[in-house]
């Protein structure tokens, strides 16, 4: 991925940063709540409809593929139930056996006509998206919202630090609220239409800018009041897609400086990150993507080297590694005309989701689109019986990982923290199943591994090992703090010479 401060650039930019010394009036206090409160609810705003835009999309195009083996609780919730998840299926009841009227649904060569059908709808959607967002691509306002955007966000955040006091701050010279809708539209076309990838990357931008509008609209001069703005834009986008206040925060707060943290900044993240909080909660009712039962874990000595294994072997090479991917991909396609990327992205990835469909009988949105749904059931041991197959999972790993490239280097505004995420997780459950087909006697379940997995991925990726070990206690509960934070903390201490989101000192 291309773009970003490098490392020294952040670390200078925390040395000059003198917010600790900073004395707040009441009346500075109070506008900076307002403008902060503000930015939250803009990006909230935004972020909702791309998130809205995204379900709808997905739905229309993988619900027929999700009802297959969708199991929900009695309030059309997807159920994450831990029992049961040695791989044995579950216990098969009186009422699961008792025979049922067979219905039109039923009809096993019906249903494969009606899927084929929508296979090819997808592979329809995800061209004419592709096409027009080649379109869009070639209007240069449109151009600086190709990719994921985090890199071109931080350069903009630390060029503050060179700015001074000034109500003509260079940022604010730079597009910001028209930016945010073109990078939500992009990122809707992309995602929505069935192109790999995730979400939480592209809507950093989006905070990002709402956050220099409005300090843009209310003039302020201080570039210590623009950068709380920006940082608390980018964490409200993330809280608005995890509903985890505080890791959206840390996330800020370490992407932006790199292994430092900076009181002033984090806190007014916090409160726009509660108010994304907020309001996803009382207007939209929102649920979270992950709803284990609560359970309480005590792990020995052998599970804690068995989630290190997992770190070391299978998640962090899998994620890092697709930074070596993506960047001979972009070499692939990059001759190409720019208006032809994007179909030709399209037409590969359309290429993989299908071909696992109609070659495997796997889900296309295993592969295309987000997939959160797919660590769902491999954690729950629900969905498809082939996700608990070992070599299908990890060949996933590899599908996926060349379906988000292909949308990502054609063009495509989508992110690869999620995908980052995926491989992680479901390396993690590989790995398990592989060893239970080895007779391993393990002690760990395969929720642990793919928690493991999925937060020392998140690490590798981007050295943020503080809201890795938060996400995973947040989303998943307490029970898992632990392992997660053996996992991440080995992967920081072998990865950090490695990251997907910073630049290395150009050269002439």
């Amino acid at each position: 991925m291309a773009g970003g401060p490098d490392a020294s650039i952040q670390r200078a930019s925390v040395e000059k940063d003198a917010s600790f010394n900073i004395y707040e009036t009441w009346t500075h206090l109070f506008r900076n709540f307002l403008i902060v409160a503000l930015v939250a609810a803009t990006t909230w705003t935004i972020v909702s409809g791309v998130r809205y835009s995204i379900k709808f999309g997905s739905g229309y195009l993988f619900t027929p593929f999700a009802e297959l083996y969708e199991k929900k609780d009695d309030k059309g919730r997807h159920s994450l139930s831990f029992e049961g998840m040695e791989g044995a299926p579950p216990t098969q009841t009186e009422e699961d056996s008792a025979p049922k009227p067979e219905t039109k649904a039923e009809n096993p060569k019906e249903e494969t006509h009606d899927l084929t059908h929508q296979a090819y709808v997808i592979f329809i959607v995800l061209l004419g998206a592709a096409l027009i967002r080649g379109l869009l691509l070639r209007i240069p306002s449109w151009q600086s919202s190709e990719g994921d955007g985090m890199a071109r966000s931080l350069e903009f955040f630390h060029a503050t630090y060179e700015s001074g006091d000034t109500k003509k701050q260079p940022r604010y010279q730079q597009p910001d609220f028209l930016q945010a809708i073109r990078r939500a539209i992009l990122t809707s076309l992309t995602v929505g239409s069935g192109g790999s990838g995730g979400i939480e990357a592209p809507v950093v931008p989006i905070g990002e800018c709402i956050g220099a509008g409005w300090s843009r609209l209310f003039k302020i001069p201080q570039p210590d009041d623009l950068r709380i703005y920006q940082m608390a834009g980018i964490s409200a986008a993330v809280a608005t897609l995890l509903d985890a206040p505080m890791t959206s925060a840390l996330f800020a707060a370490e992407i932006v400086y790199n292994a430092r943290i900076l009181y002033r900044p984090l806190m007014y993240s916090l409160i726009g990150a509660i108010v994304a909080y907020a309001l996803n909660n009382h207007f939209l009712n929102f649920e979270p993507l992950f709803t284990p039962r609560a359970r309480h874990f005590s792990y020995s000595l052998k599970e804690y080297m068995e989630v290190s294994a997992i770190a070391l072997i299978c998640s962090a090479p899998a994620s890092l590694g697709i930074a070596f991917l993506f960047k001979h991909l972009k070499r692939m396609i990059k001759p190409f005309p720019s208006v032809l990327r994007p179909v030709i992205g399209a037409v590969c990835t359309g290429a993989i989701g299908l071909g696992i469909w109609f070659g495997l009988g796997l889900e296309p949105q295993h592969v295309l689109g987000v997939s959160e749904e797919t660590i769902i059931q491999v954690m729950a041991g629900e969905g498809n019986p082939l996700l608990k197959v070992w070599w299908i999972l990890l060949l996933l790993v590899v599908a996926k990982a060349f379906a988000t490239g292909f949308t990502l280097m054609a063009g495509g505004s989508a992110g690869a923290l999620v995908p980052a995420m995926f491989l992680g997780g479901i390396s993690g459950a590989g790995i398990y199943q592989t060893l239970l087909v080895l007779g391993y006697p393990l002690e760990a379940n395969v929720a642990v591994f793919v928690v493991a997995g999925l937060a020392s991925a998140l690490v590798a990726v981007v050295q943020v090992p503080l809201a890795a070990i938060a996400f995973v206690m947040e989303v998943f509960g307490a029970a898992y703090g632990p392992p997660a934070i053996v996992a991440c903390v080995l992967t920081y201490l072998f990865a950090r010479r490695w990251k997907l989101y910073t630049l290395e000192a150009k050269t002439p």
